[in-house]
């Protein structure tokens, strides 16, 4: 099997007016990521009743995305050619949609042609130096996580007025009044090749998630991550960070005042933190993307093989 990467495919859609009437592509497979174009959610259908087979990979639950992320306004229907109506639609039309996890699975997989597919991590994230430091962090921007913050309640101003260090790994603009601070942590924008580094760098990480929709069906990647990267984290106790704390990973707070007093252990311990740390990469060792690419190359062979059991089933879909 030759696999042709997004840097060298060709692909070519015909359009008629708004209605996309072909879709011209040299591969009998096809894998989209975040099909939330208008056309492009068309393209899905109109390739499988070519007899390509699709496959339409999702990493979040876009139709509950927070108000106040700046996505939402991207991708709510009316608001322009992008929409998670269109992604709907792509998964809906999909010989078979891969998410990492569970609960996507369930938005967008009722078809029942769907394959969890957890977020791994590549070598770039794995033995980098570590110094150890008391210094807390959230590898985040704020603009992202708009109601996050709410979970930990006061306990980072609280650790913040008794001497701590709080810092961000990425935009943390807006964050200082969400945590009740008196000024913006410090923060800025990393690039994607700098982020391991960058992750590495805090003493103690933090993953807090608020109980929404949308965060349920979030996967494992940030605390995975900071585990990877040698940094104890606390986390909210949302399923995916639960199932990574249970394999061995991070401690879980799931009020302000046991963030408050699972930071404070931390910020005071360098031997706790070893602990965690030493612990994190273990469990992160079992995780590497190298060692579960199988699991793509298998998912897209059950594809082809649900399309070649029932032969021109997309173009009723597309109709």
């Amino acid at each position: 099997m030759d696999v042709v990467g997004p840097e060298d495919r060709r692909v070519r859609v015909v359009m008629d007016g708004e209605t996309v009437k072909d879709v011209l592509v040299d591969a009998d497979v096809v894998v989209l990521q975040r099909v939330t174009h208008a056309y492009m959610a068309q393209a899905v259908g109109v390739m499988r009743s070519k007899g390509i087979t699709v496959i339409v990979d999702v990493d979040d639950d876009l139709s509950s995305i927070h108000p106040s992320n700046p996505a939402w306004a991207v991708h709510r229907p009316g608001a322009g050619l992008h929409s998670w109506h269109n992604l709907a639609l792509a998964c809906r039309s999909a010989s078979l949609v891969t998410v990492s996890t569970p609960e996507l699975l369930r938005v967008y997989a009722k078809h029942g042609r769907g394959v969890v597919l957890p977020n791994y991590l590549p070598d770039m994230y794995y033995g980098l130096p570590r110094v150890d430091s008391d210094v807390i962090g959230w590898p985040a921007s704020f603009h992202s996580h708009p109601n996050d913050p709410e979970v930990v309640g006061g306990s980072i101003a609280r650790l913040v007025d008794e001497g701590a260090e709080f810092v961000m790994r990425g935009d943390s603009t807006g964050a200082g009044r969400a945590f009740g601070l008196t000024a913006a942590p410090a923060g800025g924008g990393v690039g994607i090749e700098e982020w391991p580094a960058a992750v590495a760098s805090l003493g103690v990480g933090i993953a807090p998630l608020a109980d929404t929709r949308f965060n349920r069906a979030k996967s494992w990647l940030k605390p995975l991550e900071m585990s990877a990267c040698g940094v104890p984290w606390v986390a909210s106790p949302r399923d995916e960070y639960r199932r990574l704390h249970e394999m061995g990973a991070g401690v879980l707070a799931d009020r302000p005042r046991v963030w408050y007093r699972e930071l404070k252990r931390l910020r005071e311990s360098p031997g706790l933190r070893q602990e965690l740390s030493e612990a994190g990469r273990v469990v992160a060792e079992q995780l590497r993307i190298r060692d579960h690419a199988w699991r793509w190359m298998e998912a897209w062979q059950h594809a082809v093989e649900l399309d070649r059991a029932t032969p021109r089933a997309a173009a009723a879909v597309h109709a």
